[in-house]
């Protein structure tokens, strides 16, 4: 719904109108109130701050309670955008609508983030790995099995390791020498398209680099193959040409089980990432973007 320019508080009721009309009093919600700008991008601050509290105020009459922190995907969702001439985009998705949509929703404001920041990681590649778990909405548990297909300098594997899972770190060079060290970080030189598992593995990632094709070749391997229970691999690209064969990474990922996001993070630079779980997401089938 767009919603013209007007006063905050008349703005702020018309979006409040159109939350009441699909979320049921007592719930939940995720809210999302920003500006989209040309010269900052995405912004929380100003005028969305002012809309957003006064949204949150008319909201608690009709006792509909927006979560403060974090995102969650088994409510409702609201998402308002406000443009350049002081305009609204008002988007209000139900609790039972989230599945429907599970790939395109980010738990980012506009879909925006500029990531955590953390020097400790081996390399800013952290970050891939964090932001596609959110988007998934599946996030690496506990001693889980993780391998790392070309894992040096390591940062996909200290992600894993922060979140307590078990690693074999596949490449020809070593890893930073803490993870080396570390006795759940199994490292192994060798080639990691020829590896093959000889234990269940719950996660296969990848942030290597190479060619689209070969990671049609990890994607047949290791998805296809039905060799792991959720994936993350990075697609690189080298200029602005080739992405016409993100296609058959789409037709490949029609052909199997695995529910599939192809997507464009925050965090990627002149790549893609394609992720996916064997497990569903939603109700959904299949959901690609």
């Amino acid at each position: 719904m767009t919603i013209s320019d007007d006063t905050i508080s008349q703005q702020s009721q018309k979006v409040v109108e159109q939350i009441t009309s699909k979320i049921v009093t007592g719930s939940k919600i995720n809210l999302h109130v920003y500006s989209i700008t040309d010269n900052c991008g995405i912004i929380e601050t100003g005028r969305a701050e002012i809309i957003k509290e006064k949204i949150n105020t008319l909201l608690k009459k009709e006792r509909i309670l927006p979560l403060r922190k974090k995102f969650d995907r088994s409510i409702g969702f609201v998402q308002v955008a406000i443009l350049a001439d002081r305009s609204l985009l008002a988007s209000v998705i139900s609790a039972d609508e989230m599945p429907e949509y599970h790939s395109l929703i980010s738990p980012y404001p506009g879909g925006f983030t500029y990531g955590e920041e953390n020097k400790e990681a081996p390399s800013r590649a952290f970050r891939k790995i964090v932001e596609a778990q959110e988007i998934l909405g599946v996030s690496i548990q506990e001693n889980e099995q993780v391998i790392d297909l070309g894992a040096c300098p390591g940062g996909w594997t200290y992600v894993a390791r922060r979140q307590g899972a078990r690693v074999i770190a596949l490449d020809r060079s070593p890893l930073r020498e803490d993870l080396m060290a570390d006795p759940l970080v199994n490292f192994i030189q060798a080639d990691a398209f020829k590896y093959e598992p000889e234990v269940a593995i719950d996660w296969a990632v990848s942030d290597i680099i190479c060619t689209p094709e070969r990671i049609k070749e990890l994607l047949e391997f290791w998805v296809i193959g039905n060799r792991c229970s959720h994936f993350i691999f990075t697609i690189k690209f080298h200029g602005t040409e080739g992405y016409a064969i993100l296609d058959e990474f789409k037709e490949i990922a029609t052909s199997t089980d695995f529910t599939i996001i192809i997507k464009q993070l925050n965090a990627n630079k002149n790549e893609v990432t394609i992720m996916g779980s064997k497990f569903p997401l939603s109700t959904s089938t299949k959901l690609i973007s």
